[in-house]
């Protein structure tokens, strides 16, 4: 039987309401692509069809319901028809949040807004072409980013995201004739740059020697810091031996292999070489600001190797800091005889910065280093709205309290994902989670915690400069 002669349960005027609501869903998921990372982890590929069946499922439940299946519809458009494309979970969070705020009851009501912008809402039902006046005469022509669910200083952000692009296409075709100040040829620039950060970090850090520690069994973070000691020992020595190679090779006295010739191009423009790559963390950082911020991470892991267990560590120096996090749920989980797998962390946002540590707590960790993204703290620890231009906000000390899995968090606590960098998506890992992807941390808030999901909200472990 054809779905226009099935009996209609629901008048037409709710379907074309729906219907409009659905459109501008459709079309607020995509755009959301163009704010980057802050929009979607992943940018997905939504197509017509997935809209087509929405509609037509959206039809069918209204002519056959008595009462409006809210619930139903939002499952079928966010998990199912939409959803079916998400690979992330933070993605399938935002993509329920978003749905939800357009499919509820009060749709049903006249000049539904579909945002906080008075500007957005959904017209009186009448003909197509009334509507098509609407969408020409009403709607502006550039958009607020806040009917997208995110701040003003994500147009910021958009035109860092479009002109960093350019530069990277620019910087793919540009001729590798010439190279750094007036006169100098591209060997004099790649040499110059290798001495200078040999020097750099021969100056500040050595190899990590694990025989400062009698015995790194003693506990959990005792292994993790054996652990990441080997790790940055491998990077250190690759560097340096890559660096003197580089040298070596560009005067005639070795072969230039294919490993340094890819170490002499990125040189050329300012990228980290894909020989320390492939050892190192993830991270987006230019060169020069690369070798500053490994010196900073190997000095923080000296001073741990040196002076022993930290008042607040420094999480963003570690390769792996999801092991970390193991690390510091095993030593209470020893402690208490609980079983880890029922351990979570519990965040407090401490009072205080890493240079003036009032207290270590008995169980769990201190952690800092950490940026906000899309949100700012206040002098009472709650999670505002960024000022106006602060795309990012230095976090203060984060206490991590281990608690058992039943522990109940606020109404109003935001979880807020903690990210390596701030392109947040990654591999897929064992866990279900992005391999970019730290941990969910409870931040307070006032505003429910769907108005930080549309924003995008996040913490991230380091900055792209």
């Amino acid at each position: 039987m054809c779905i226009r002669d099935r009996r209609r349960v629901h008048g037409p005027d709710i379907f074309k309401k729906m219907l409009f609501g659905l459109a501008f869903f459709h079309a607020i998921i995509l755009e959301r692509r163009k704010f980057g990372s802050i929009g979607w982890n992943i940018p997905y590929e939504w197509m017509d069809s997935d809209f087509e069946i929405s509609k037509l499922q959206l039809l069918i439940y209204l002519n056959e319901q008595p009462d409006i299946p809210y619930d139903a519809l939002n499952y079928l458009v966010a998990d199912i028809n939409y959803g079916g494309r998400v690979t992330d979970d933070k993605d399938s969070r935002l993509i329920k949040a978003l749905i939800t705020q357009y499919f509820n009851p009060k749709i049903e009501g006249d000049n539904f807004k579909l945002s906080p912008l008075d500007t957005y809402y959904i017209p009186t039902v009448g003909s197509l072409s009334e509507v098509f006046k609407y969408i020409d005469e009403e709607l502006p022509s550039e958009d607020n980013p806040e009917v997208f669910g995110l701040d003003s200083n994500a147009n910021i952000t958009m035109q860092q995201k479009i002109v960093r692009e350019f530069f990277e296409t620019l910087l793919s075709i540009q001729p590798r004739a010439s190279g750094g100040r007036k006169g100098q040829t591209p060997e004099e620039v790649a040499v110059e740059t290798a001495k200078k950060f040999q020097v750099a970090i021969k100056a500040s850090i050595k190899y990590l020697d694990k025989k400062k520690v009698p015995d790194f069994l003693a506990n959990s973070l005792l292994v993790f810091l054996g652990q990441e000691i080997d790790r940055f020992n491998v990077l250190y020595e690759i560097i340096v031996k890559s660096l003197e190679d580089l040298q070596r090779a560009v005067k005639g006295e070795v072969v230039m292999s294919i490993d340094l010739e890819e170490m002499f191009k990125s040189f050329m423009v300012k990228k980290v070489p894909k020989n320390w790559e492939k050892l190192s963390y993830l991270s987006l950082k230019p060169l020069a600001s690369w070798v500053h911020d490994f010196i900073q991470r190997m000095e923080f892991m000296t001073k741990w190797l040196h002076d022993g267990p930290q008042n607040s560590y420094w999480l963003p120096a570690f390769f792996f800091p999801q092991g970390f996090m193991t690390a510091a749920k095993q030593m209470y989980a020893r402690k208490t005889s609980t079983e880890i797998d029922t351990l979570i962390f519990k965040t407090t946002v401490r009072p205080f910065s890493k240079d003036n540590v009032e207290i270590v707590p008995e169980d769990g960790v201190n952690i800092h280093g950490l940026f906000l993204q899309g949100g700012a703290l206040d002098d009472g620890q709650m999670l505002v709205e960024s000022p106006p231009k602060q795309l990012f906000a230095e976090v203060p000390v984060l206490w991590l309290e281990p608690k058992i899995m039943t522990h109940v968090f606020g109404t109003k606590e935001y979880m807020c994902p903690l990210y390596k960098t701030s392109r947040r998506a990654g591999e897929l890992s064992t866990t279900g989670h992005s391999t970019n992807f730290v941990l969910f941390l409870n931040i307070p808030s006032e505003a429910e915690p769907e108005h930080w999901v549309k924003r995008g909200t996040a913490m991230l472990c380091q900055l792209d400069d």
